[in-house]
């Protein structure tokens, strides 16, 4: 992941830099922690440079790690009122504060996610330039962290002016000897994230005679002649260098209605891999909303945000929510994360059957979850009760009930409902009201399939509405998480993910499910919260070939605030007393989280945290039998008592073709309990497409 780098180059940096002089950006107010390296535009604070930005000819961001460079940025975006191409604007100066650069910190508590207690430590620096005649200003935000960079566009002007932004072209631009992992350009962000080098992402020479293959976002680039590979690709991009020492993530945050979504567009030239923004397809959500986001002055962009270094660090990482806006809910108390049993998976229209609920109600009550989600069509629920019935049964059992919705408008085709209960202020305070008469804890809205600006108010509107109303969120058919978990707490979830659900929709997920499950830590799981509803141990409509004790893992593997369990009542309660004990007391936020190996399309293994005990999960994305071995988390002279559920004898492949999915064969489980101390290093036998969990208790 290096680029060669020239002292020609080095020194024209310097000269803008003492041409231009310094300024600071708002922030904490502090000086810079550390010392900024000679000739370096900012890096990391403290006595760490492993991030060090620079500003090359043509105001070219270029962003170094450990002393390689990593990618290079070339800013630009244009509005009605002005193009802001950085190759041709001048460095004007730095925002005045009297500060070069400011040290922002900041403490918080997140009531969900991965690490309750967060820490934010990055030096931040705003750029201001200008066209030729001085005019035109357009400030760029730096920050840079330990293991982290991100950037933002600040524009001025007169207070309450009208802006539309008409396209913007902010382009990364990554060495040719990288591999990138990443998920083409679906506006559901439901595929897999496949792994590409340079020459795979090159554009096809066209073949004399034929048709091509559909363009447009998702597809794959063709036109008349040929077809070409996809150039469309979502956020987060996971990329790394050719001898995997430097790993990265790239991905965007801080979305409060005044801008879209975007999506990378790749090319390959001579000079490396370029990945250039792009505002969302006129198509996208049925064709409403405009394209071109409008908003007014003064305005400030989301970040993009990236994670640099190991493995560990994009797993471990919160940047996505330490760039948020800082919570926006002053009472927290009712927000309560946990386990539900979820009618879908088993039973595609199971919501209509009172009978159905009903014992998804007495699952959840058994293994003392604290949720049910009753899915689509309850409101047309028959067969001996109704969805007051399905309520009322779940108050007697002390089990929350939440309740799913069509996004509704014109932007999905989607018929299924109860839709078009959210779609106005009006709309959504009649319907959150009647949720709170009937003591529905949560909603999980669907089908939003768009990043346009005004779906990304839509998303914003619904948990500012929600909150007052004391109303938990789940989104799904939905965009990537973009930070409101942090601002909005009661967003408990997002799907954005090719999950378990696909089991219902196409056997696709038959064979690639483990290898695709080892990938999700790593790149859509490390950007926020994500609704995969795991643990399945029989088969919905097409098979699975997983282990039970990989499905058992998920949920630890997985984060998610809101964890649904995907399988049938019976398949539950046909497992061995341990493993239901496992289930029944697994929380679902964490007070930390701890990367134990792996490797995208491998293996993974995490540790999570809650209180004083550790869970601990790992998974196989290969057919073959292996033993892993990992360090047992906790701080040094910690001793636990653990119970380990992994898996029993191999598992035969012809038994996964028959589609067998009885407990206690091929799907055996191996229980053993034992102790260990922190630091130990245990070894773990999975089978093919295995896995295997550890509670650790400490002593």
């Amino acid at each position: 992941m290096k680029f060669a780098t020239t002292l020609k180059t080095a020194l024209s940096c310097a000269a803008i830099l003492l041409a231009a002089g310094c300024g600071a950006a708002s922030g904490s107010g502090q000086s810079a922690g550390g010392s900024i390296p000679d000739n370096c535009l900012l890096a990391s604070p403290g006595d760490t440079t492993a991030v060090r930005v620079y500003l090359d000819p043509g105001n070219v961001l270029r962003v170094m790690h450990d002393d390689a460079e990593v990618f290079r940025v070339n800013l630009g975006i244009k509005s009605d009122k002005a193009n802001y191409d950085f190759g041709e604007l001048k460095l004007a100066g730095t925002s005045p504060s009297g500060k070069d650069v400011l040290l922002v910190t900041e403490k918080y508590t997140s009531v969900n996610g991965k690490r309750s207690e967060r820490n934010v430590r990055m030096n931040e620096k705003t750029l201001v330039f200008a066209d030729a005649k001085g005019e035109n200003k357009i400030g760029v935000v730096l920050r840079a962290g330990d293991n982290t960079f991100a950037f933002r566009y600040t524009i001025g002007g007169t207070k309450g002016s009208e802006v539309e932004f008409q396209g913007e072209s902010t382009k990364f631009t990554f060495p040719l000897t990288d591999g990138f992992r990443m998920q083409r350009r679906v506006t559901s962000y439901e595929d897999r994230y496949n792994a590409y080098t340079a020459d795979q992402l090159k554009p096809q020479q066209p073949r004399q005679g034929g048709q091509g293959g559909p363009g447009g976002p998702g597809g794959f680039g063709g036109g008349r002649g040929g077809r070409g590979p996809n150039r469309n690709w979502n956020y987060p991009l996971l990329f790394n260098s050719a001898d995997k020492s430097t790993w990265g993530l790239l991905s965007e945050t801080w979305f409060d209605g005044t801008y879209c979504g975007t999506y990378l567009q790749s090319d390959v030239t001579d000079d490396g891999v370029t990945f250039t923004t792009h505002y969302p397809d006129q198509g996208e959500g049925a064709g409403q909303g405009a394209v071109n986001p409008t908003t007014t002055l003064p305005w400030q962009s989301p970040w993009r945000c990236v994670v640099i270094g190991t493995l560990a660090d994009i797993v471990e990482s919160t940047l996505v929510d330490d760039l948020a806006p800082a919570c926006a809910v002053k009472d927290v108390s009712w927000i309560t994360p946990g386990i539900a049993s979820w009618v879908y998976w088993a039973y595609n229209n199971g919501s209509k059957d009172y009978q159905i609920v009903k014992d998804y109600i007495l699952l959840a009550s058994e293994m003392k979850w604290p949720n049910v989600l009753i899915d689509w069509e309850w409101d047309v629920m028959r067969n001996g009760g109704n969805i007051d019935d399905a309520l009322a049964l779940a108050k007697e059992k002390n089990v929350g009930v939440w309740l799913w919705y069509n996004s509704g408008g014109k932007h999905n085709y989607v018929g299924g409902g109860p839709r078009d209960r959210f779609n106005t202020h009006e709309s959504r305070e009649k319907e959150f009201a009647w949720l709170n008469s009937k003591n529905v804890k949560g909603v999980k809205i669907d089908f939003f399939e768009s990043d346009k600006q005004s779906m990304m108010q839509y998303y914003v509107d619904i948990l500012k509405d929600a909150a007052p109303h004391k109303v938990m969120v789940n989104f799904h058919g939905s965009t990537l998480p973009r930070g409101w978990s942090r601002t909005y707490p009661n967003l408990m979830s997002m799907e954005s993910v090719w999950g378990a659900e696909q089991y219902n929709n196409h056997p696709m997920m038959t064979d690639p499910a483990a290898e695709h499950n080892t990938t999700l830590p790593f790149t859509r799981n490390a950007v926020g919260p994500m609704d995969y509803t795991p643990t399945a141990f029989t088969n919905s409509q097409h098979a699975h070939r997983t282990s039970h004790a990989h499905e058992l893992a998920l949920p630890v593997v997985f984060e998610s605030a809101a964890q649904h369990m995907a399988d049938r009542p019976s398949a539950f309660r046909a497992l061995p007393d341990k493993v239901k004990d496992f289930i029944a007391g697994l929380p679902t936020t964490w007070d930390d989280t701890k990367y134990l190996g792996g490797e995208p399309g491998d293996f993974v293994i995490l540790g999570r945290r809650k209180g004083s005990t550790w869970y601990v999960g790992g998974i196989n994305g290969k057919a073959e039998t292996r033993e892993i071995k990992f360090t047992v988390p906790g701080k040094a002279g910690e001793t636990f008592s653990y119970r380990r559920i992994a898996d029993g004898k191999d598992v035969d492949e012809s038994f996964f073709h028959e589609g067998k999915v009885e407990p206690g064969d091929a799907r055996a489980w191996d229980i053993t309990e034992g102790t260990a101390k922190a630091g130990d290093e245990l070894t773990v036998r999975m089978v093919g497409r295995g896995g295997f969990v550890f509670r650790f208790e400490k002593k």
